[in-house]
Order: C-alpha cells, then structure tokens, then sequence
C-alpha cells in the first residue's frame, strides 16, 4: 500500500482533499515559484518537512489528480514549477 500524499486523506476508500493542507500544498508551490528556497517556501506554508520531502512535493504527479486523487495543483502551475526546479538545478551546476 502507498503512502497517502500530504494534502490528502481517505475516507470510505476514497481520496479526498485535507482542505488546510491543500491550501499549503498551493502556498508552496506559488512561494516557490515567486522565487523562494525549498525551506522558505515550506516555511511560509507552515510545512515541516525535509529540503528532500518538500522537493517530492514539487515533483509529485499526483496533486495534479488522476483516477484516485483529485486534483489540487493545475497543469500549468505544476509545469511552471518544475521547469523552475530544473532551472536552478542546472545553475547549481
């Protein structure tokens, strides 16, 4: 059995969306691309997590939503985000 992604939680077997969580879940990402660091962004979005931890956020599929998750995060946001990490990844070196 998988892990249930921050944000969510089940009830009656199904996923739903933990809407406080959801709401950090979005405060991140938009942190995150107005140009915070992983840990600022966490922090503005009241998420304890480890630099890696939050980094799988950014990069999980599934808030985008699919067959058993519904979505929190749209298409463009997460697409933004990503090519942002990869951006400062590669300057990184």
């Amino acid at each position: 059995m998988n892990h249930t992604p921050f944000g969510y939680r089940i009830e009656n077997g199904k996923a739903v969306i933990d809407k406080e969580a959801a709401e950090q879940i979005k405060t991140l990402f938009q942190s995150y691309l107005s140009g915070d660091s992983l840990a600022t962004a966490a922090k503005k979005a009241g998420i304890k997590a480890f630099h890696s931890g939050i980094g799988r956020i950014l990069r999980n599929p599934r808030y985008l939503g699919d067959e058993f998750y519904p979505p929190i995060i749209d298409q463009d946001t997460f697409n933004t985000a990503e090519a942002e990490r990869i951006m400062r990844a590669e300057r990184l070196g």
